[in-house]
């Protein structure tokens, strides 16, 4: 049984919090309704408190403008960190009246601190020395307060568990490439959220899987959250909002303690973890990492710097041979499930761990990085192919975009008028 026990009659003091966890277990909450609320009670809250947001936004001037490098036609609002991290707090007090996971509530705080870095990014703009050093802080901070770290490579190369010093290092090193990795990645309508829902419906079914139910219910909190931000991001006109950093960072934030579990919440010490699990996080994350690993790589390559902005990664590749932002995300997206779904065909067969581990980088390397060589390449020397390729993407993506024109009337319906007009 998931849920915690009744109160015991000799219990001195009898809280609120108590009583009501109790009438829950009496009236028999199965796990799975538990579940099911921590995905649809954010994705239900998310469009109560979105046109607000997106009032004070354009009200405050907090937007985004269009530019050479980016691939918007017009100002858009940049506060979904706000509305995301307002409805994550919501909804975790809401279950902690059905199932208690106050333990996870300093990994919230430490969440909230990266969030106002973010928010004040978005504001007035930092130098990325200085968010190096916080990000730093924040995951140092986690590791020795909060337990999230990288422990053990569960005998990849042979390596189980690590001594503490490298076992800090490969932390930094993870949670810099993940907090990085999303804000590289979160470039076009609906990648960085798709990629999230993603992310959050596998280590939700993970975590069930090894009975980790606190991971889980925070896995699928996540989930509600971005299918319902990817929606208005994607197919809204009204409300159509950006994450900005803040966003970028809180989701980058629940993928490194996702990637880095909590040996205290989770109870990894007391459960057999999956021996490949180092290569499950790899290929989970892949969209992620290797377009980072890339884009750092070819920066650094030509003199520039891993952090200035340009126009290589692999979505502006796509965008420029003629696909939408929703079919290059559907691509990219899809992409990453044939990578994880690789994996799991490897993993089942039962084969060497490091083998399998560089099996899953084959992989990435192939399906992450090849579609940007090979279009870069027909580009530059086959114009009529690369040419027919942009034309047949143009078609699709124009039929993709009708239906995603008719879930934004849906989204954007009498309301959202109202909200415009008071916006103007």
């Amino acid at each position: 049984m998931f849920l915690p026990p009744p109160i015991s009659a000799n219990t001195s003091v009898v809280t609120l919090l108590d009583v009501v966890r109790d009438i829950n277990v009496v009236t028999m909450i199965s796990p799975e309704m538990i579940y099911w609320i921590s995905a649809l009670l954010p994705f239900v809250l998310m469009p109560l408190l979105l046109p607000m947001v997106v009032l004070m936004a354009r009200r405050k001037g907090l937007t985004d403008h269009p530019s050479a490098r980016k691939l918007q036609e017009r100002p858009v609002a940049v506060m979904g960190g706000t509305v995301m991290v307002l409805v994550l707090c919501i909804t975790m007090v809401i279950i902690n009246l059905f199932y208690a996971i106050d333990e996870f509530f300093p990994a919230m705080c430490v969440m909230v601190i990266m969030f106002i870095f973010g928010l004040l990014d978005d504001s007035i703009g930092l130098s990325w020395q200085f968010k190096f050093v916080v990000q730093i802080g924040v995951v140092s901070l986690l590791f020795f307060a909060g337990n999230y770290g990288v422990y053990s490579l569960y005998g990849l190369f042979g390596i189980g568990g690590l001594p503490m010093w490298l076992s800090y290092l490969l932390t930094v090193y993870a949670g810099l490439l993940l907090l990085n990795g999303v804000n590289f990645i979160d470039g076009i309508d609906g990648l960085a959220s798709g990629l999230g829902v993603l992310t959050g419906a596998v280590m939700g079914v993970w975590n069930i899987g090894h009975g980790f139910i606190t991971q889980a219910i925070v896995s699928f909190v996540f989930v509600g959250i971005m299918l319902a931000f990817f929606f208005f991001n994607v197919f809204s006109k009204r409300y159509k909002m950006y994450m900005g950093d803040s966003g970028s960072l809180v989701l980058g934030f629940f993928i490194f303690i996702s990637a880095c579990p909590d040996t205290f919440i989770s109870g990894v010490k007391l459960y057999v973890i999956d021996s490949y699990f180092v290569s499950f996080t790899v290929a989970l994350l892949s969209a992620v990492i290797f377009d980072l690993v890339r884009v750092a790589a070819l920066r650094l390559m030509h003199g520039h710097s891993p952090f200035l902005p340009d126009r290589t990664h692999l979505h502006h590749v796509f965008v420029d041979c003629g696909m939408s932002h929703l079919m290059t995300t559907l691509t990219i997206v899809f992409l990453n499930i044939v990578v994880l779904a690789l994996w799991f065909v490897t993993a089942r067969t039962g084969m060497n761990i490091t083998v399998q581990f560089f099996l899953t980088l084959l992989f990435g390397v192939v399906f992450l990085w090849g579609p940007y060589f090979m279009l870069s390449w027909l580009r530059d020397r086959y114009h009529h192919v690369y040419f027919a390729i942009s034309r047949m993407n143009e078609t699709i993506s124009s039929g993709l975009d009708k239906i995603g024109s008719l879930i934004g009337r849906i989204l954007d319906g009498p309301r959202a008028r109202r909200i415009t007009h008071r916006i103007k």
